[in-house]
Protein backbone atom coordinates (compact mmCIF):
# COMPACT_ATOMS: atom_id res chain seq x y z
CA UNK A 1 0.00 0.00 0.00
CA UNK A 2 2.98 2.80 1.09
CA UNK A 3 4.42 2.14 -2.65
CA UNK A 4 1.57 2.61 -4.34
CA UNK A 5 0.37 5.53 -2.24
CA UNK A 6 4.48 6.68 -2.79
CA UNK A 7 3.99 6.23 -6.39
CA UNK A 8 0.71 8.50 -6.63
CA UNK A 9 2.44 11.09 -4.61
CA UNK A 10 5.41 11.48 -7.06
CA UNK A 11 3.21 11.59 -9.93
CA UNK A 12 1.70 14.72 -8.26
CA UNK A 13 4.97 16.23 -7.61
CA UNK A 14 5.67 15.78 -11.04
CA UNK A 15 2.36 17.52 -12.04
CA UNK A 16 3.23 20.80 -10.16
CA UNK A 17 6.40 20.95 -11.29
CA UNK A 18 4.90 20.36 -14.80
CA UNK A 19 3.02 23.60 -14.45
CA UNK A 20 5.79 25.27 -12.73
CA UNK A 21 7.26 26.60 -16.38
CA UNK A 22 4.19 28.16 -17.04
CA UNK A 23 3.36 29.74 -13.87
CA UNK A 24 7.19 30.68 -13.84
CA UNK A 25 6.80 32.21 -17.50
CA UNK A 26 4.12 34.16 -16.58
CA UNK A 27 5.21 35.68 -13.43
CA UNK A 28 8.25 36.85 -14.98
CA UNK A 29 6.71 39.10 -17.00
CA UNK A 30 6.43 41.57 -13.83
CA UNK A 31 9.30 39.88 -11.56
CA UNK A 32 12.77 39.78 -12.10
CA UNK A 33 14.42 36.14 -11.68
CA UNK A 34 15.62 36.95 -8.49
CA UNK A 35 12.67 38.06 -7.61
CA UNK A 36 10.52 35.47 -8.30
CA UNK A 37 12.84 32.71 -6.86
CA UNK A 38 13.18 34.78 -3.57
CA UNK A 39 9.88 34.87 -2.54
CA UNK A 40 8.98 31.73 -3.97
CA UNK A 41 11.78 29.90 -1.72
CA UNK A 42 11.49 32.44 1.27
CA UNK A 43 7.78 31.29 1.56
CA UNK A 44 8.53 27.23 0.92
CA UNK A 45 11.32 28.41 3.97
CA UNK A 46 8.55 29.12 5.77
CA UNK A 47 6.10 26.68 5.29
CA UNK A 48 8.53 24.11 5.71
CA UNK A 49 10.20 25.08 9.30
CA UNK A 50 6.14 24.93 10.18
CA UNK A 51 5.82 21.56 9.22
CA UNK A 52 9.11 20.13 10.05
CA UNK A 53 10.04 21.99 13.00
CA UNK A 54 9.66 19.29 15.89
CA UNK A 55 11.96 16.86 13.30
CA UNK A 56 14.51 19.65 13.45
CA UNK A 57 14.06 20.28 17.63
CA UNK A 58 15.25 16.28 17.76
CA UNK A 59 18.01 15.99 14.81
CA UNK A 60 21.79 16.79 16.29
CA UNK A 61 23.60 19.10 14.33
CA UNK A 62 27.09 18.93 13.10
CA UNK A 63 28.82 21.73 11.88
CA UNK A 64 30.60 20.49 9.33
CA UNK A 65 27.33 19.55 7.75
CA UNK A 66 26.04 22.74 7.44
CA UNK A 67 28.99 23.30 4.74
CA UNK A 68 27.62 20.69 2.29
CA UNK A 69 24.17 21.98 3.14
CA UNK A 70 25.09 25.67 2.42
CA UNK A 71 26.71 24.61 -1.32
CA UNK A 72 23.59 22.40 -2.09
CA UNK A 73 21.49 25.56 -1.38
CA UNK A 74 23.77 27.63 -3.41
CA UNK A 75 23.21 25.37 -6.59
CA UNK A 76 20.24 23.66 -6.01
CA UNK A 77 18.28 26.77 -5.41
CA UNK A 78 19.70 30.10 -5.45
CA UNK A 79 21.34 29.29 -8.96
CA UNK A 80 20.07 26.55 -10.18
CA UNK A 81 16.49 29.00 -10.07
CA UNK A 82 18.31 31.71 -11.40
CA UNK A 83 19.56 30.21 -14.66
CA UNK A 84 15.89 28.39 -15.08
CA UNK A 85 14.09 31.72 -14.77
CA UNK A 86 16.35 33.85 -16.49
CA UNK A 87 16.27 31.09 -19.23
CA UNK A 88 12.63 31.24 -19.06
CA UNK A 89 12.14 34.78 -20.14
CA UNK A 90 14.19 34.36 -23.11
CA UNK A 91 12.59 30.18 -24.18
CA UNK A 92 9.24 28.73 -24.30
CA UNK A 93 7.98 27.20 -21.23
CA UNK A 94 7.37 24.07 -23.19
CA UNK A 95 11.09 23.79 -24.56
CA UNK A 96 12.47 24.87 -21.08
CA UNK A 97 10.74 21.70 -19.59
CA UNK A 98 11.83 19.85 -22.54
CA UNK A 99 15.36 20.33 -22.03
CA UNK A 100 14.93 19.84 -18.16
CA UNK A 101 14.12 16.50 -19.39
CA UNK A 102 17.58 15.41 -19.70
CA UNK A 103 19.02 16.49 -16.47
CA UNK A 104 18.91 13.04 -15.07
CA UNK A 105 21.32 11.57 -18.38
CA UNK A 106 23.45 14.75 -17.60
CA UNK A 107 24.04 13.59 -14.15
CA UNK A 108 24.90 10.56 -15.53
CA UNK A 109 27.37 11.24 -17.88
CA UNK A 110 29.17 13.79 -15.46
CA UNK A 111 29.42 11.03 -12.61
CA UNK A 112 30.66 8.58 -15.26
CA UNK A 113 33.01 11.26 -16.26
CA UNK A 114 34.54 11.87 -12.56
CA UNK A 115 34.65 8.71 -11.42
CA UNK A 116 35.77 6.76 -14.27
CA UNK A 117 33.01 3.84 -13.71
CA UNK A 118 32.43 1.53 -16.52
CA UNK A 119 28.65 2.14 -17.91
CA UNK A 120 26.39 -0.63 -18.58
CA UNK A 121 25.02 -0.09 -22.73
CA UNK A 122 21.94 0.73 -22.14
CA UNK A 123 22.92 3.65 -20.28
CA UNK A 124 25.62 4.75 -22.66
CA UNK A 125 22.99 5.10 -25.43
CA UNK A 126 20.60 6.54 -23.07
CA UNK A 127 22.56 9.19 -22.39
CA UNK A 128 23.32 9.49 -26.32
CA UNK A 129 19.76 9.96 -26.77
CA UNK A 130 18.85 12.37 -24.23
CA UNK A 131 22.22 14.66 -25.65
CA UNK A 132 20.94 14.19 -29.00
CA UNK A 133 17.46 15.09 -28.33
CA UNK A 134 19.02 18.30 -26.52
CA UNK A 135 20.40 19.34 -29.65
CA UNK A 136 17.40 18.54 -31.61
CA UNK A 137 15.62 21.21 -29.75
CA UNK A 138 18.15 23.89 -29.68
CA UNK A 139 19.25 23.49 -33.59
CA UNK A 140 15.37 23.89 -33.88
CA UNK A 141 15.67 27.59 -32.53
CA UNK A 142 18.46 28.28 -34.41
CA UNK A 143 17.39 27.10 -37.35
CA UNK A 144 14.40 29.28 -37.31
CA UNK A 145 16.46 32.38 -36.10
CA UNK A 146 15.47 32.44 -32.33
CA UNK A 147 18.31 33.46 -30.71
CA UNK A 148 16.85 34.66 -27.46
CA UNK A 149 15.32 30.92 -27.37
CA UNK A 150 18.71 29.76 -27.99
CA UNK A 151 20.38 31.55 -25.15
CA UNK A 152 17.04 30.43 -23.02
CA UNK A 153 18.02 27.08 -23.74
CA UNK A 154 21.76 27.40 -22.65
CA UNK A 155 20.76 29.12 -19.34
CA UNK A 156 18.56 26.22 -18.38
CA UNK A 157 21.49 23.33 -19.57
CA UNK A 158 23.14 25.61 -17.12
CA UNK A 159 20.78 25.10 -14.30
CA UNK A 160 21.21 21.49 -15.27
CA UNK A 161 24.73 21.54 -14.30
CA UNK A 162 23.76 23.30 -10.90
CA UNK A 163 21.40 20.38 -10.56
CA UNK A 164 24.02 17.89 -10.73
CA UNK A 165 26.32 19.83 -7.89
CA UNK A 166 23.58 19.85 -5.61
CA UNK A 167 23.30 16.20 -5.82
CA UNK A 168 26.94 15.54 -5.07
CA UNK A 169 27.10 17.54 -2.00
CA UNK A 170 23.29 16.03 -0.99
CA UNK A 171 24.83 13.00 -1.21
CA UNK A 172 27.14 13.76 1.70
CA UNK A 173 24.94 14.48 4.27
CA UNK A 174 21.76 12.28 2.73
CA UNK A 175 22.64 9.69 5.33
CA UNK A 176 22.75 12.09 8.46
CA UNK A 177 19.47 13.76 8.67
CA UNK A 178 16.30 13.33 7.14
CA UNK A 179 15.10 14.15 3.87
CA UNK A 180 12.63 17.16 5.32
CA UNK A 181 15.36 18.40 7.76
CA UNK A 182 17.85 18.23 4.04
CA UNK A 183 15.16 19.90 1.93
CA UNK A 184 14.54 22.98 4.76
CA UNK A 185 18.09 23.68 5.15
CA UNK A 186 18.45 24.20 1.61
CA UNK A 187 15.73 26.50 1.27
CA UNK A 188 16.36 28.26 4.20
CA UNK A 189 20.34 28.67 2.54
CA UNK A 190 19.12 29.46 -1.18
CA UNK A 191 17.13 32.19 0.12
CA UNK A 192 19.51 33.57 2.07
CA UNK A 193 21.79 33.78 -1.12
CA UNK A 194 19.14 35.54 -3.18
CA UNK A 195 19.75 38.50 -0.78
CA UNK A 196 22.92 40.52 -2.64
CA UNK A 197 20.76 39.96 -5.97
CA UNK A 198 18.05 41.45 -4.88
CA UNK A 199 20.55 44.66 -4.10
CA UNK A 200 20.69 45.07 -7.85
CA UNK A 201 17.10 44.56 -8.38
CA UNK A 202 14.84 45.66 -5.26
CA UNK A 203 12.25 43.58 -4.29
CA UNK A 204 8.65 44.45 -5.02
CA UNK A 205 5.48 41.97 -3.98
CA UNK A 206 2.81 41.66 -7.16
CA UNK A 207 -0.87 42.48 -5.68
CA UNK A 208 -2.88 41.24 -8.51
CA UNK A 209 -4.85 38.18 -7.45
CA UNK A 210 -3.57 36.04 -9.99
CA UNK A 211 -0.07 36.74 -9.71
CA UNK A 212 -0.88 36.10 -5.95
CA UNK A 213 -2.57 32.63 -6.90
CA UNK A 214 0.64 31.86 -9.03
CA UNK A 215 3.08 32.57 -5.94
CA UNK A 216 1.37 30.26 -4.18
CA UNK A 217 0.94 27.43 -6.11
CA UNK A 218 4.67 27.79 -6.64
CA UNK A 219 5.74 28.19 -2.92
CA UNK A 220 3.50 25.82 -1.15
CA UNK A 221 2.86 23.08 -4.04
CA UNK A 222 5.59 23.15 -6.39
CA UNK A 223 8.41 23.83 -3.47
CA UNK A 224 6.46 22.86 -0.02
CA UNK A 225 4.37 19.56 -1.03
CA UNK A 226 6.36 19.12 -4.03
CA UNK A 227 9.53 17.93 -2.42
CA UNK A 228 7.84 16.39 0.40
CA UNK A 229 5.79 14.14 -1.75
CA UNK A 230 8.63 13.14 -3.89
CA UNK A 231 10.75 12.54 -1.10
CA UNK A 232 8.23 10.09 0.50
CA UNK A 233 8.54 8.65 -2.74
CA UNK A 234 12.20 7.95 -2.47
CA UNK A 235 11.02 6.19 0.86
CA UNK A 236 9.22 3.42 -0.46
CA UNK A 237 10.11 2.91 -4.50
CA UNK A 238 13.82 2.27 -5.82
CA UNK A 239 15.74 5.09 -7.09
CA UNK A 240 15.44 4.00 -10.87
CA UNK A 241 11.53 3.82 -10.83
CA UNK A 242 11.40 7.44 -9.13
CA UNK A 243 13.75 8.43 -12.16
CA UNK A 244 11.03 7.05 -15.11
CA UNK A 245 8.52 8.92 -13.41
CA UNK A 246 10.37 12.24 -13.83
CA UNK A 247 10.49 11.64 -17.77
CA UNK A 248 6.33 13.09 -17.12
CA UNK A 249 7.99 16.63 -16.23
CA UNK A 250 8.96 17.17 -19.84
CA UNK A 251 5.93 15.91 -21.39
CA UNK A 252 3.89 17.42 -18.85
CA UNK A 253 5.80 20.69 -18.55
CA UNK A 254 4.89 20.65 -22.69
CA UNK A 255 1.56 20.05 -22.83
CA UNK A 256 1.06 22.92 -20.35
CA UNK A 257 2.82 25.45 -22.58
CA UNK A 258 0.92 24.72 -25.28
CA UNK A 259 -2.88 25.05 -23.64
CA UNK A 260 -1.33 27.89 -21.15
CA UNK A 261 0.55 29.99 -23.25
CA UNK A 262 -0.50 29.15 -26.48
CA UNK A 263 3.25 27.89 -27.52
CA UNK A 264 3.62 25.94 -31.01
CA UNK A 265 5.39 22.65 -30.54
CA UNK A 266 7.48 21.98 -33.95
CA UNK A 267 7.90 17.97 -35.13
CA UNK A 268 11.74 18.90 -34.71
CA UNK A 269 11.00 19.81 -31.03
CA UNK A 270 8.38 16.90 -30.48
CA UNK A 271 11.13 14.46 -31.88
CA UNK A 272 13.87 15.94 -29.32
CA UNK A 273 11.64 15.64 -26.45
CA UNK A 274 10.46 11.83 -27.54
CA UNK A 275 14.61 11.03 -27.66
CA UNK A 276 14.57 13.10 -23.93
CA UNK A 277 12.08 10.88 -22.64
CA UNK A 278 13.47 7.62 -24.18
CA UNK A 279 16.88 8.54 -23.18
CA UNK A 280 16.29 9.09 -19.20
CA UNK A 281 14.26 5.82 -19.11
CA UNK A 282 16.99 3.50 -21.34
CA UNK A 283 19.49 5.02 -18.84
CA UNK A 284 17.66 4.49 -15.26
CA UNK A 285 16.60 1.14 -16.63
CA UNK A 286 18.35 -2.06 -15.01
Amino acid sequence: MKRIIGLILVIIACLFWSISFSVSKILLKTLSPFELAFIRFFLASIFSLIVFLPKIKKASFNRKYQKPLFIAGLFGVTLYFIFENTGLKFTDASEGALIVGSFPALGLLTEYILHKEKLPLNRILGVLLSISGVFLIMSDSGLNLKFNNLFGDFLILLSGVSWVIYNWEIKKVNQKYPYEILTTFQMIWGSILFLPFLMFTGLKIPKTLDALIGIFFLSFFCSGLGYLFYNYGLKTLSVSQVMNILNLIPLFGAIWGVIYLKETLTLIKIVGGILIILGVSLSSSK
